[in-house]
Formats: C-alpha cells, sequence, structure tokens
C-alpha cells in the first residue's frame, strides 16, 4: 500500500537524521545529567515536524488543505467546542474508573492552577503537533491516494504505533559516542515488542474517533480541540489519582498511563460508531 509504504519512509528518515545530528548537539549543549536518549526522541519529534515542509511542496499541499482551514474567530470557536466536548467524553471515562476503583484519588494531591495550565498547555502543543501530523499530512495523503476508509486506518494505526517507539533498555551515559543515536533507536523500535494490546486497541480508536471528525468536518479545529482535552484531562489526572492494582476491573486499563485500556477502546469505539452511523444518515439526507 503506497500510503504505508511512504509513512514508514517518513518515520525511518526522521529517525536517521535524529539519530545522526543528537550526539555531536549534546556535546555541545547539555549537561551530562539531562538523558541522551529525550534528546534522540526529542529530535526525532523535530524532523517529524520540519518534514511537514517538504511535503507540502512535493505533494502541492498546503496548511489549508491539511486542515488549518478557518479563520482565527471560526479556529477559536470550533477548538473550543471540540474541548468541551472532549471534556464530557474523556471525563465520563475517568468517573468510571473511578467508580470501579480502578482509579483512587490521591488524599496527598492538591488541585493547583499550576497545573491546570502545565496540563492545558501540553495539551493544546501535543495536539497541535499530533493533528497536523496525523489527522492533516497523513489523512490527506492516504485520502487522495487510497480512500476514506483506508485513511482512517492507516492513520489511526500510524498514531497509535507510534506512542510504543520508545526505548525500554537504556544506554550507559558515561560511554557514548556517534553510534549512541542509532543505539537508542534500535532499543526504541525494540520496546515495540512489549506494547500491550489493550493498549494499541485503545489509542487506535482514538485516532479512529479523531479522523471520523476529521472526516465529517473538513477541518483540524474540532480534532485539535478533543485532543487537547484529553491530553488535559489525563494529565491532570494521573496527577490527582493513582492506579489501583488491587481492583476487581484493574484489566480494564492498560499500562501506558493507567488510563487508557479495554475500558477507553470500548468508550471510544461505540462513539466512533455512532458518529459514524450519523455521517452516513447525514451522507444520504444530502443525496436526496
Amino acid at each position: 500500500m503506497k500510503a504505508c509504504v511512504f509513512f514508514i519512509f517518513y518515520f525511518f528518515v526522521a529517525s536517521l537524521l535524529a539519530a545522526l545530528f543528537c550526539y555531536p548537539l549534546y556535546l555541545l549543549f547539555t549537561e551530562q545529567t539531562f538523558l541522551f536518549e529525550r534528546w534522540v526522541s526529542r529530535f526525532a519529534l523535530l524532523f517529524l515536524i520540519l518534514g511537514l515542509i517538504p511535503c507540502i511542496k512535493y505533494f502541492k499541499l498546503s496548511l489549508k488543505s491539511l486542515g488549518h482551514n478557518a479563520s482565527t474567530y471560526l479556529y477559536i470557536k470550533q477548538m473550543s467546542i471540540g474541548f468541551a466536548v472532549g471534556l464530557v467524553i474523556l471525563g465520563l471515562l475517568i468517573i468510571s474508573l473511578l467508580a470501579l476503583d480502578i482509579r483512587l484519588i490521591n488524599p496527598s494531591a492538591t488541585l493547583s492552577s499550576s497545573l491546570l495550565i502545565k496540563s492545558l498547555v501540553a495539551g493544546l502543543i501535543i495536539a497541535l503537533i499530533e493533528e497536523t501530523l496525523f489527522r492533516g499530512l497523513f489523512f490527506k495523503l492516504t485520502l487522495k491516494w487510497h480512500n476514506a476508509f483506508t485513511a482512517i486506518v492507516v492513520s489511526s494505526f500510524f498514531y497509535a504505533i507510534l506512542h510504543f517507539i520508545k526505548p525500554i533498555n537504556h544506554i550507559d551515559q558515561n560511554t557514548l559516542s556517534i553510534y549512541s543515536g542509532g543505539e537508542v533507536l534500535i532499543n526504541a523500535f525494540i520496546g515495540l515488542m512489549s506494547m500491550q494490546i489493550s493498549d494499541l486497541a485503545a489509542l487506535f480508536a482514538v485516532g479512529t474517533l479523531l479522523a471520523l471528525v476529521r472526516l465529517k468536518t473538513n477541518t483540524l479545529t474540532f480534532c485539535i480541540g478533543l485532543h487537547a482535552s484529553w491530553v488535559f484531562l489525563i494529565k491532570s489526572s494521573k496527577q490527582l489519582t493513582d492506579n489501583n492494582p488491587h481492583s476487581d476491573w484493574s484489566f480494564l486499563t492498560g499500562h501506558y498511563d493507567g488510563i487508557v485500556g479495554w475500558l477507553a477502546f470500548a468508550w471510544l469505539m461505540l462513539l466512533s460508531l455512532l458518529y459514524l452511523m450519523y455521517i452516513t444518515k447525514h451522507v444520504k439526507q444530502s443525496s436526496t
């Protein structure tokens, strides 16, 4: 499949560039207390983002065609709507986890403005980057080369799988060399072997719902709002609650962040199915 081959190549080039550039820059700018592996992962993300520029030019795309196509007023309005809906969607899931004692409120944790601001900023940044890449470039190209179903599946699969490309075996910080970047990348891809199917399924469901929203609205604004609210809630919840491994229902969450898992998969796939039915009904009504 053309889309899969291209995206694997895209990831490979970004990873290779990160491996090549990280070691000399690490020696130049960082203190030894800052993990080299974090440099590699951050640079891989940077090259994934920078890769948008040549791709947009080569495939004759634009930011508007990727989904950044709303006026400033509409952008803020639609993103805010998405954020509010996202709070309800994931909020209900988190309430369910608390009701089932899968997560327990941490009595020593405090809800501070600092926590909320940090979670919000992180959510907005992550959502803007990931939506531009996955529901923007990847979705657009797959839709152009194949069809809507393939665009949803492929963009969701690569979105999910990227979250598990991380080192599980750490290198010795005292024996770094020009080859260390490559070693980190090998360890990161080996990390895929340890991922849990429940985590992968849940993140695939996240990508599926976001891709359906992208397909229906033809814009990234709602997706960015949804995504940002989910990151915001997950980061806040992880600070305010703890996992309860003794719960009879603990299997409903995976190992990725203690929140997504089989319950999240079932909930998001149900919403995706309902939304797909709505889209299909709307298309039929428009054609009559």
